[in-house]
C-alpha cells in the first residue's frame, strides 16, 4: 500500500524532509515573506479575501515545515524553548478564559516560527536579516501606495478625528510604527552587507517617514528618527552606551510613570519629568487613564491574566476611549499576568545580556532598533511577532567578528 502510494505521489515526501533546508534560498525566503505579510498586513481592507486565505495557508505551512526540520535536529535552544513556553502559557490562559483562541493560535504559530527559523538559519545570519528586510520593505511600499490612493485615511478637517480603520498596516494609524520600524532598522543593517542595499534603505526610509507624517503618528516618527540617529553614531562604544542608556530610561519611565496610572498626577518627580523634561501633557493624550484602567483589570487576575483578548474584550472590560492599555507591559500582564511577564523578562534578559560581548556594528544596530521599539511600546501595544523578530535576530546574531565578516563577504 505504501509503495503504491509513493508511486502515485509526484515526489517522495519522506525524501523531501531529509533534504538540507538550511542551504536553500528561495523556499526559506518565501516562508519568511509569507509570515511577515500575515502578521503585518490587514489584507481585508483591500478586499482581497482569497489572497488573505492564501497568505494564511502559506504562513501556517511555513510553520509546519520549519517545525519538522527544526525538531528533526533534536536540538532546541534555550531561547526557542522559552518562547514556546511563553506562547503555550498564553494559549492555556486563553482557553481557560474563553477569549480569542483562534487569534492566539495564529499568533503562536507566527512567533514560534520566527524564533525557530532564526535559530535554524543562524549560520546564515545575513540571509535572515535580508529576508526580513525585503519582506518588511515590501509592506512599507504597499502601505505608502495604499495611503496615497486612499486620502480619506489622512485628509481630515479641523477638529475631525482621523479614521480608526481602513489602514493596511495595523488596526489604526499608530499600528504602522512597529512594522515600519522593522523595515527601516533591518534595511539599515543590510547596508553592512553590500553597497547595493542603499537602493532599498533610502527609499524605504523615505516612504516610512512619509507615511507616518501624513497620518501624524508622532510616536512612530520619533521612534524611527531615533533609530536613524543610532545608525549615524560612529563609535561602537558610544553606540552601545546609547543603547544601555535608552534601556535604563525605559525601565525608569515604565516604573515611575506608566505603572502610576492616574497616580502620576500626585507624584511630583513624575510630573517634573513629564512636563519639564519631556515637555508632554501629564496625561499623555489621556493614556494615564488607560493605564489606570489596566491596573484595575490586572488586579482581578494578577497571576494568569485573561489570555489573548481582542477589541471587544477591551471595550467591555476597560475603557471605550481607546482599545487596549496603550502600554506593552500592561498588555502582557492582562494577557498572562505575572507569570507571563516573568517569562518575557527572562527572554529579554537572555537577549540583552549578550550586548556586552557584541562589538559588530550591524548587530548593535539590531539591538538599537529593539530598544527603540521598547521605547515606543511605553505608549502603544504592538503585536508580539515584531518584538520577537528583533529579539531573535539579536540573540542569534554571530558574536564572533570573523563570522560577521564572513557572512558580509558572501553577500557582496
Amino acid at each position: 500500500m505504501n509503495a503504491r502510494l509513493t508511486q502515485l505521489l509526484p515526489i517522495d515526501v519522506g525524501h523531501l524532509f531529509k533534504m538540507d533546508l538550511s542551504k536553500w534560498i528561495i523556499v526559506p525566503f518565501l516562508m519568511v515573506f509569507s509570515v511577515v505579510i500575515k502578521v503585518s498586513v490587514n489584507i481585508t481592507v483591500v478586499e482581497m479575501q482569497m489572497l488573505s486565505y492564501i497568505v494564511l495557508a502559506l504562513s501556517l505551512l511555513s510553520f509546519v515545515v520549519v517545525s519538522v526540520f527544526y525538531f528533526r535536529a533534536r536540538t532546541v535552544s534555550r531561547y526557542v524553548a522559552v518562547v514556546i513556553l511563553f506562547q503555550l502559557l498564553m494559549l492555556t490562559s486563553t482557553i481557560i478564559n474563553g477569549t480569542d483562541i483562534k487569534g492566539c493560535l495564529y499568533q503562536s504559530c507566527m512567533v514560534i516560527f520566527i524564533a525557530m527559523a532564526s535559530d535554524f538559519f543562524k549560520d546564515r545570519f545575513h540571509f535572515m536579516v535580508c529576508a526580513f528586510a525585503l519582506s518588511f520593505s515590501f509592506c512599507a511600499y504597499w502601505n505608502f501606495y495604499h495611503l496615497i490612493t486612499h486620502p480619506d485615511l489622512w485628509m481630515v478637517g479641523v477638529g475631525v478625528w482621523k479614521s480608526t480603520q481602513g489602514y493596511l498596516l495595523g488596526d489604526n494609524y499608530n499600528g504602522m510604527g512597529c512594522r515600519l520600524l522593522c523595515a527601516v532598522g533591518t534595511s539599515m543593517v543590510c547596508l553592512r552587507y553590500g553597497k547595493w542595499w542603499i537602493l532599498n534603505a533610502i527609499p524605504v526610509t523615505i516612504v516610512s517617514i512619509g507615511a507616518l507624517a501624513i497620518v501624524q503618528s508622532m510616536t512612530s516618527i520619533t521612534g524611527i528618527l531615533m533609530c536613524l540617529l543610532f545608525c549615524f553614531i560612529p563609535s561602537r562604544k558610544l553606540l552601545k552606551t546609547g543603547i544601555v542608556t535608552l534601556i535604563v530610561t525605559i525601565i525608569f519611565f515604565q516604573v515611575f510613570v506608566c505603572f502610576q496610572g492616574k497616580g502620576i498626577e500626585n507624584n511630583s518627580l513624575a510630573v517634573w519629568f513629564v512636563e519639564d523634561v519631556l515637555g508632554k501633557d501629564i496625561t499623555f493624550t489621556h493614556r494615564i487613564y488607560l493605564w489606570d484602567a489596566a491596573s484595575k483589570v490586572f488586579a482581578d487576575s494578577p497571576i494568569f491574566g485573561y489570555g489573548f483578548v481582542g477589541a471587544d474584550w477591551y471595550y467591555s472590560n476597560m475603557s471605550t476611549f481607546a482599545k487596549g492599555p496603550h502600554n506593552f507591559i500592561w498588555g502582557i500582564l492582562i494577557n498572562g499576568g505575572i507569570i507571563l511577564l516573568a517569562l518575557f523578562t527572562y527572554i529579554c534578559y537572555m537577549v540583552f545580556v549578550k550586548l556586552s560581548t557584541t562589538n559588530d556594528r550591524s548587530v548593535l544596530l539590531i539591538y538599537a532598533t529593539a530598544a527603540t521599539m521598547f521605547l515606543m511600546m511605553t505608549m502603544e501595544v504592538y503585536p508580539l511577532p515584531f518584538i520577537i523578530t528583533l529579539l531573535s535576530l539579536a540573540f542569534f546574531a554571530p558574536t564572533s567578528q570573523g563570522m560577521v565578516e564572513q557572512t558580509t563577504k558572501e553577500t557582496e
